[in-house]
């Protein structure tokens, strides 16, 4: 099994297991006892934030699996020592892309010299360095983001994925302090979170299968 394939596992099961504690936390009257016996009643309040948490739990699923599947094609062309002519040319704009920002911030006097440099890389037989650069991520990922991601690397996209836009949106509030984790959370049953968590598995585990495809079809090289 690819190390990919393990980490998106290993995550999901973390989500499985959060799922499985929060349904009994969201029991009436549920308590907690600890290692002397003594009993604490789980309040109303710390069951909403659990479940707000969990939105934030399947977003770091989604971006990592993600960021962790560009990194695998990455990966291949390192271990395999491929360089610019080897790539397709969806990837030989993507490596001119992660040059953005250094071009950018490049001195207008030091420019064409840093162009050219960029340009006999690609020339040199030297094996590419993406520098961890993942083309169409704008921060939020939701379905169109991802499926935006696919398209830069010439990765099948995936449909569907219809509960990642709510997921990244909650993301959001709860990041940036828009709304409180009990905001979140108060309307959000177990029953609900599961059926999101059903979705957006879905949705990845064929973004997975996907990526997987890709690799074993070498379609991150030069077509003959």
């Amino acid at each position: 099994m690819r190390v990919f394939t393990h980490e998106y596992n290993k995550r999901k099961s973390e989500i499985d297991s959060y799922l499985e504690l929060l349904s009994v936390l969201s029991n009436d009257g549920a308590e907690i006892t600890d290692i002397d016996e003594n009993k604490t009643q789980v309040t109303v309040q710390q069951q909403k934030v659990c479940k707000a948490s969990c939105y934030l739990l399947i977003y770091n699923l989604v971006e990592a699996t993600v960021m962790n599947g560009v990194q695998s094609i990455y990966n291949r062309i390192q271990d395999e020592g491929l360089d610019f002519t080897s790539i397709m040319d969806l990837l030989k704009k993507v490596w001119w892309h992660s040059k953005g920002e250094s071009l950018t911030s490049t001195p207008k006097g030091d420019l064409i010299e840093t162009v050219y440099n960029y340009y006999c890389q690609t020339h040199s037989g030297e094996n590419l360095d993406f520098n961890n650069f993942v083309s169409g991520v704008s921060g939020n990922m939701d379905a169109e983001g991802i499926r935006n991601v696919c398209h830069k690397y010439g990765i099948p996209v995936v449909s569907d994925g219809r509960h990642l836009g709510n997921v990244k949106q909650y993301r959001n509030w709860l990041a940036h302090g828009n709304k409180s984790f009990s905001d979140i959370g108060q309307d959000a049953t177990v029953t609900q979170l599961r059926e999101i968590r059903a979705n957006v598995f879905a949705f990845l585990d064929e973004y997975v299968s996907n990526v997987n495809t890709y690799l074993d079809d070498e379609c991150y090289k030069v077509t003959p």
